[in-house]
């Protein structure tokens, strides 16, 4: 066996062409539907994208969900470009799952995951933009009676170019509806020389009303008549109820009924052309429905639950390490091959082995789970967030018991996911209760206790490596038996390393574990990258050469079989991480800092899954420092990036900088621990989070532009654990190859 095994056969079939491109067709029909909003928002929507109010105001639709990203303000400065729409002189909406649902994927992409919102909808966005600009000169020039190609679009107008008529948007919103839509694929676009607002870094549009608290997240939604419900999942994973006292709590002053929730689907992760399709089910639960939700919560304490643990129940860290133990010992599944890595063992000069550990961590997003649902005569409503909001409208459906006709999911901002919002439990469990008391709509809200206990998480993941280097001090060999928890298959995290390496073999072994499998930002290259470069490192160490020239000098092109099929984008792949690697040293301040406990490493991902795979390049260097004692400082980040074209690079910048903020608090303190097959931590006494006197500098650098854009939401995270952990050992400190960092007797002090 030779090259690569395709570990996203889907995304191959559905996604990626040629170069690695992605295409797409904007999926609208044959002329527009010319629908009307509610009176209490009057308006004609010219096509699904764009909802055009009587005054002029345009309203985008937004087909993400905005989750502090900053995607509502991208995707706005790549439509607004289009329409040539005055900045500030539009609204933003979020799009509707039912629309996106009988209008055949009318918005391209939905989902929120893997950073490609503004990689997925560039184009397409472009292309609607273009398209609705047509037909508004189509029905201008009507109404004027001027050619069209004498016509002009300026700041929400149609103006003449020679003359001094006009005619704003609004007054000819209602024509432009009735018109066809010009095909997608040969309108004309804005060409980049006459871009107003792509490129530039354009304050958020969603700021304001944060900081003077008028956003509305899911947890804030408010309707007449509603009541709350607080829930209780079953403590071990796969466990069920059993029977609850509702007579305990009867009579209480606020509380209305105690609603068993049955465990079932929690609805598909991922779209599915995308992925493999797992559903990865919720448990039993109990909620206690009240007119507060205190009052529901207080009254759930003292509820007498009883349920059956399973064969989950005597599951702890410590069995499923050993399981691990047990299963690296047989061999896995070989998903790349190249050479003859067990000959090139026995014949190296040096050889070692070690074993890298990455532990179960969670997303701790800000708000906690919630959804408010109604169920009455008409069907299901719901209100929450989601990544995914298309799969949320079908599992309120499917728990309500109605036809996904008559279902609807209002989608609002969210306040932080990190991927444990694809998951649609919390949407599921909110309509069960609603269910039960239709008519009257309900807020369900979890704990901080619940959303760190039952949630979908990232997989425990042992790695075993076992290198050779010649005489030459050149690696000869190199071999990874991976060993991951419940997922879907990824071995890519490891197998897809840039570096050049004669004789190469990766095998993956799956086994089943009891927390549920959860996406999680930066997925399988946050667990695999640190590892392979904290390995790359080991080899240096073993070879007497300084861990970055030994990086680079593994980044070589000339060394990549001419035969190999992924020949060019291995080459290409080298190209781009070495450039970015020693732009990065300039940035940095050199390859090393120079003093008794102090240390840089350096951290490069360009997350690709597959050969061809269009994605951003991020390479990181950390400085910290290291007090003799056992404490730790982490000093500074210095971070460059190639993210194609930088839409909006301020909101790049913060993307990179809450990346490294997300992935130094995972390296530093990230830890969750089983026993009994119970999660042991609960709130953020717990499971810390890197606090604001801890933080470092965070310095980034973007690229110039080059081609269409490509994510930058998850690359920041496996960058810059590979990279601190790289620092601690430059500073002195001890060989990470267990994280979190805290358990390698380190402390940490502020920056």
């Amino acid at each position: 066996m030779s090259g690569f095994a395709p570990t996203r056969r889907a995304l191959l079939k559905a996604f990626v062409s040629g170069a690695g491109l992605v295409s797409f067709h904007i999926l609208l029909p044959k002329s527009a539907l010319g629908a009307a909003p509610s009176a209490s928002e009057p308006g004609v929507e010219v096509t699904a994208w764009v909802v055009i109010e009587p005054n002029d105001i345009v309203r985008l639709r937004i087909p993400q969900a905005e989750l502090g990203q900053g995607i509502e303000t991208a995707l706005s400065q790549i439509i607004a470009d289009e329409l040539e729409l005055e900045w500030g002189k539009f609204k933003t909406e979020f799009y509707d799952p039912q629309i996106n649902r009988t209008r055949n994927n009318v918005y391209v992409h939905t989902a929120v995951l893997n950073s490609w919102g503004v990689d997925m909808l560039f184009e397409p966005m472009r292309r609607a933009g273009a398209q609705i600009r047509h037909m508004l000169l189509e029905a201008a020039s009507t109404k004027l009676g001027v050619p069209v190609d004498q016509l002009e679009v300026s700041d929400n107008r149609i103006v003449e170019r020679a003359g001094t008529r006009s005619i704003g948007f609004g007054a000819i919103a209602v024509e432009a509806a009735k018109l066809p839509i010009p095909d997608a694929n040969t309108v004309r676009l804005k060409p980049k020389e006459r871009w107003r607002y792509i490129g530039k870094p354009l304050g958020r549009l969603d700021v304001k009303d944060k900081v003077t608290g008028k956003t509305v997240y899911g947890i804030d939604v408010q309707l007449p008549g509603m009541v709350y419900a607080a829930v209780r999942q079953s403590p071990v994973f796969g466990g069920r109820l059993i029977s609850y006292d509702e007579k305990t709590i009867s009579g209480r002053p606020g509380v209305l009924k105690v609603v068993p929730i049955r465990g079932g689907p929690s609805g598909y992760t991922t779209p599915p052309s995308l992925w493999d399709i797992i559903d990865f089910e919720m448990d039993d639960a109990v909620a206690v429905v009240a007119d507060s939700w205190w009052t529901a919560q207080k009254a759930l304490d003292d509820l007498p639950i009883h349920w059956a643990d399973g064969p989950n129940g005597s599951v702890s860290s410590s069995t499923i390490n050993d399981a691990f133990l047990e299963a690296i010992k047989s061999p896995g599944r070989i998903v790349r091959q190249e050479g003859d890595t067990a000959q090139a063992l026995k014949t190296a000069s040096k050889v070692i082995e070690a074993d890298y550990h990455f532990p179960y961590v969670q997303h701790a997003p800000m708000e906690p789970m919630n959804c408010t649902a109604l169920v009455n005569e008409n069907g299901v409503e719901a209100w929450g967030g989601s990544q995914y909001a298309d799969e949320a409208l079908r599992i309120a459906a499917y728990a309500a018991g109605v036809a996904l006709k008559d279902a609807k999911f209002h989608l609002t901002y969210v306040g932080g996911a990190f991927g444990r919002r694809l998951s649609q439990d919390y949407v599921s469990q909110a309509v069960q209760v609603a269910r039960a008391i239709r008519g009257t709509p309900v807020k369900l809200i979890w704990t901080r206790e619940e959303t760190t206990r039952r949630s979908y998480y990232p997989p425990v993941a042992l790695t075993r490596f076992t290198g050779g280097i010649d005489e030459k001090k050149r690696v000869t060999a190199w071999k990874a038996q991976a060993v991951f928890g419940s997922a879907p298959f990824q071995p890519y995290g490891l197998s897809r390393m840039p570096f050049s390496v004669p004789n190469v073999e990766f095998q993956y072994i799956g086994i089943e574990t009891p927390p549920p499998f959860g996406w999680m930002r930066g997925v399988a290259h946050t667990q695999a990258t640190w590892m392979n470069i904290g390995f790359m490192s080991e080899l240096a160490e073993l070879a007497g050469v300084p861990t970055l020239d030994f990086h680079l000098s593994m980044l070589n092109e000339d060394a990549v079989p001419k035969t190999r099929p992924d020949h060019d984008d291995a080459v290409a792949r080298i190209r781009r991480q070495r450039k970015l690697l020693l732009e990065l040293v300039q940035r940095a301040g050199g390859r090393e800092r120079r003093g008794k406990g102090l240390g840089r490493g350096f951290g490069i991902t360009d997350m690709s899954y597959i050969p061809g795979y269009h994605s951003s390049c991020i390479a990181a260097a950390v400085d910290v420092a290291l007090d003799g004692k056992g404490w730790l400082r982490i000093e500074r980040v210095t971070v460059v990036v190639d993210v194609g074209l930088a839409v909006n690079p301020q909101n790049v910048e913060a993307q990179v900088e809450g990346g490294a903020i997300y992935a130094l608090t995972n390296a530093l303190y990230g830890k969750l621990t089983l026993k009994n097959g119970r999660i042991e931590q609960g709130n953020f006494d717990e499971y810390p989070m890197l606090r604001l006197a801890e933080a470092p500098d965070i310095a980034v650098h973007i690229m110039p532009a080059t081609g269409t854009p490509s994510g930058i939401g998850e690359e920041g995270c496996p960058a810059v654990v590979a990279a601190v952990v790289d620092a601690v050992h430059a500073a002195g400190g001890p060989r990470i190859r267990r994280l979190p960092i805290k358990d390698n007797n380190l402390g940490f002090r502020k920056a």
